[in-house]
């Protein structure tokens, strides 16, 4: 029976991939494109509400992407010793940072390269004179754009790269405690701490390294996957009817507390974004989580397979959308096509541009890059 439980489990986890396929999507094409376009196809007040929706539970989407990881890094190391430091983070590293090192230099040469044909820098000048600045490329080259010296993107060159620095900082307090703490009830208390930690972060920033509100928001979702992980995975053990039951009575709970945890945060979103806001909102995303894991519907929904293909290039959609928004946008500017990014065609070709980018992207490192990091 335990080994049974386990396959489930593993046939479960395909819903994750999904979530985390159109998650990718929705913050690429509705939340960044909105950023920075400032402005959405729309062709009635109905899709416009639809939109905005999208948009605004968008706005803490990264989150999921924290949850996701410490419930699967916490799945990985149950039941086993950790390994060293070395054979822990260097494939994470080899795996995560060529992408983030060449998409950040590859927007810090054409914002440049923009700033001095056009005045200005052609896609995401907020910020500008620091986003791409050589120290903000150092720092990104590093793997330190945020949690170190500053909150949220404002050094990032590639902005949605903020994700990779607090996700090693995760990872790397995860390791220091399966590695130093041996009983998993004391490991599960100093999770339950960095979690209340997190909380604290979002709603006081402290504005000291590790301590900001960004890195919060990891604390906050990368701990409660793991103690997710921790708390539930007897799950999946037992094969008796009351597991089962007890499976599907919390999802559905899951699911009763996301759709609240959504109509509060929407109710409310003309009041501007707190830290409150955020809370909410990472609660929507762990419930998510916890739904497409033990939800017997939910998880074959998510775990379809065009979600799953989405998934497994989330990494890449996620790294390479504003690239590819900047080069399109540098394109436009310089052979001056006025392109009307509010209509529909320009949008849905933006996508298919994206997804065919993504694509040869995801080919390449797969095949070419990540052998020649390992050696084969």
């Amino acid at each position: 029976n335990r080994g049974e439980g386990k396959d489930k489990m593993n046939n479960k986890l395909g819903g994750i991939t999904g979530l985390r396929g159109i998650t990718a999507c929705a913050i690429a094409y509705v939340f960044h494109y909105l950023i920075l376009f400032k402005v959405m196809p729309v062709d009635n007040p109905a899709v416009e509400r639809i939109i905005a929706a999208i948009a605004y539970m968008t706005l803490s989407a990264s989150d999921v992407f924290f949850v996701m990881s410490g419930f699967l890094m916490a799945k990985k190391y149950s039941g086993r010793v950790i390994e060293h430091f070395d054979d822990y983070i260097v494939p994470k590293i080899k795996k995560i940072f060529p992408l983030m090192i060449s998409t950040a230099i590859f927007v810090f040469a054409l914002e440049n390269i923009g700033l001095k044909l056009f005045g200005d820098y052609p896609l995401h000048a907020d910020g500008g004179d620091v986003r791409y600045s050589l120290t903000a490329l150092i720092l990104n080259l590093l793997g330190l754009q945020t949690g170190f010296i500053a909150d949220g993107d404002t050094y990032a060159v590639n902005g949605p790269s903020w994700f990779v620095s607090v996700i090693f900082i995760c990872q790397i307090l995860f390791y220091v405690v399966e590695r130093c703490i041996k009983k998993q009830k004391y490991q599960n208390c100093i999770f339950v701490v960095m979690f209340v930690i997190g909380l604290v972060c979002i709603i006081v920033p402290i504005e000291f390294p590790l301590m900001y509100s960004c890195v919060g928001r990891g604390y906050v979702g990368y701990f409660s996957g793991v103690l997710m992980w921790r708390v539930t995975s007897r799950i999946y053990d037992m094969k008796q009817d009351y597991y089962i039951f007890f499976k599907e009575g919390s999802a559905i709970i899951a699911y009763l507390l996301a759709a609240l945890f959504a109509y509060i945060s929407l109710k409310n979103k003309n009041s501007g974004v707190t830290s409150e806001t955020y809370i909410i909102l990472l609660a929507f995303w762990i419930c998510m989580t916890f739904i497409v894991v033990y939800g017997s519907i939910s998880s074959r929904f998510f775990g379809f397979k065009p979600f799953v293909w989405l998934g497994e290039r989330a990494m890449v959609i996620f790294l390479c959308n504003i690239p590819t928004d900047l080069l399109l946008v540098f394109i436009d500017k310089y052979f001056e096509l006025n392109k009307n990014y509010g209509a529909t065609d320009v949008w849905l070709v933006h996508i298919i541009i994206s997804l065919v980018v993504v694509s040869v992207v995801y080919m390449l490192d797969m095949r070419v890059v990540q052998p020649l990091i390992k050696g084969k």
